[in-house]
């Protein structure tokens, strides 16, 4: 079973609607099966926008439920998982490849450009201002998934998308 997840950099413009579970991080133009949602301001864009999250099922940090808590906005949201622990630097998309290991044997991951080229512009800029200052994804990325080169994980840098192995 196949499993994509889409990011929100700018090579996000070479998914297009596939067969498998979709995982989506923060903000997506393209339908989810599940949103990966770990800070509070996008939950409170979402309160102010419900279309923009699809009525989709959402996986948050515990961090997120304080807030969404105190907010008094729970009900809102249907919460599929809960991360009781996020290690410094992790981004939506460390969490749902995470959550997809051993669940889906082929994970494609789309609009990552932070993985292989030194930039972290993502979409989401665009409805949340970021909260937390600058660090290099690029370099903690691959620290991250030095771990994982076992596993089948494409990263879509190209049409083709080259094995996360081969970018290591």
């Amino acid at each position: 079973m196949k499993a994509h997840i889409l990011g929100n950099g700018p090579s996000i413009n070479l998914y297009k609607p596939q067969e498998g579970y979709i995982v989506g991080c923060n903000f997506q133009e393209h339908p989810v099966d599940v949103s990966i949602v770990l800070d509070r301001r996008p939950f409170l864009v979402y309160c102010g926008n419900r279309a923009l999250l699809q009525g989709k099922p959402i996986i948050t940090s515990i961090y997120a439920m304080k807030t969404i808590n105190e907010q008094e906005i729970l009900d809102e949201f249907e919460i599929l998982d809960v991360v009781e622990h996020l290690e410094q630097y992790v981004s939506a998309g460390h969490i749902a490849t995470n959550w997809c290991l051993g669940k889906y044997d082929e994970i494609h991951l789309w609009g990552f450009d932070s993985i292989w080229a030194d930039t972290q512009e993502t979409r989401t800029d665009k409805l949340v201002e970021r909260s937390r200052g600058q660090f290099d994804l690029f370099i903690h990325w691959r620290e991250k998934w030095q771990v994982y080169k076992q596993h089948n994980i494409i990263v879509h840098d190209t049409l083709e998308g080259t094995q996360l192995r081969n970018l290591i």
